[in-house]
């Protein structure tokens, strides 16, 4: 028995060893650097909460914050509720199921530099075929990418980016509608349950931990939101104050400018606000998640 621990122990070492080096290290490490100063070439100086108190002082970190709230309470909900149609519409006994599984999984692994270029080309000033679409209705174009409004230019990469990730959680909901008992959806039927009652009532209810999850994850991931903003407005050098997002701010300061110290401040602050929220979400689990 002891021989057989000490083989467990040893072939656990290459996971506590890549636990320690990738994840805890850069963990203390990046703590640390929030009160230092460092561009990565010379050692470390010690500030305080320097780096703390100049991006809190700064309006742009304020307008970044506001930009992914706002593009968080459009992906967020609006993805779980595509999700969890498609899901349902793909629960059904229809032909061709598998084929219309994949096409809409097809975004989630196409790249972001191509699917950015088509959305890109949808949404362009002059040639774009949402611009076409408006003028046969009769309305005018819209600079969507390139407006000086900012909600709408957040607003039109939140669309991008559900089109990128419903599919991903239309699987993990569609995955849970699996534990759908026939016999309790025929038992409704037979007491009178229309469609819209047996998804309301009885689908909704089983899957809501599923839902629930997909919300959690959705919410990291609007939060940490990088790639759509890069993709989708080019030159990370020129994206304008009113575009700005956390990531796109924390990349500069550390990749570009060689802030270290300041750019793991905003790491650590976005972590605090991402940890607040998912704590806030944890709370209300109880109110609608049915677990039995």
């Amino acid at each position: 028995m002891h021989r057989q621990g000490y083989w467990g122990l040893l072939f656990c070492v290459p996971f506590l060893v890549q636990l320690l080096v990738f994840f805890l290290f850069p963990f203390v490490f990046s703590f640390y650097l929030t009160f230092t100063k460092w561009d990565l070439f010379n050692a470390p100086l010690w500030v305080g909460i320097r780096n703390w108190s100049q991006f809190l002082s700064q309006k742009v970190f304020w307008l970044s914050l506001r930009n992914v709230s706002y593009f968080a309470l459009l992906f967020v909900p609006l993805q779980t509720v595509a999700a969890l149609v498609l899901a349902h519409l793909l629960n059904q006994q229809i032909r061709g199921k598998a084929l219309f599984r994949m096409i809409y999984f097809l975004p989630v692994i196409t790249p972001w530099v191509a699917g950015g270029m088509i959305w890109l080309w949808i949404y362009h000033n002059d040639y774009g075929i949402l611009n076409w679409l408006l003028e046969m209705a009769g309305w005018s174009r819209v600079e969507w990418i390139s407006s000086s409004k900012w909600w709408l230019v957040i607003g039109s990469i939140a669309v991008v980016n559900i089109w990128k990730g419903a599919g991903y959680s239309m699987v993990l909901i569609l995955a849970g509608m699996q534990n759908l008992s026939k016999d309790m959806l025929e038992a409704a039927q037979i007491d009178g349950a229309s469609g819209w009652t047996l998804f309301a009532k009885i689908t909704v209810p089983i899957v809501s931990p599923m839902v629930y999850m997909v919300m959690i994850l959705s919410t990291i991931s609007a939060f940490h939101a990088f790639d759509v903003f890069l993709v989708m407005l080019g030159d990370i050098t020129a994206v304008a104050d009113r575009n700005m997002v956390p990531n796109i701010l924390i990349y500069r300061d550390a990749f570009m400018n060689f802030k270290m110290g300041s750019a793991s401040a905003m790491a650590w602050a976005l972590f605090l606000i991402i940890l607040a929220i998912t704590l806030i979400q944890k709370a209300t689990e109880r109110r609608w998640v049915h677990y039995e």
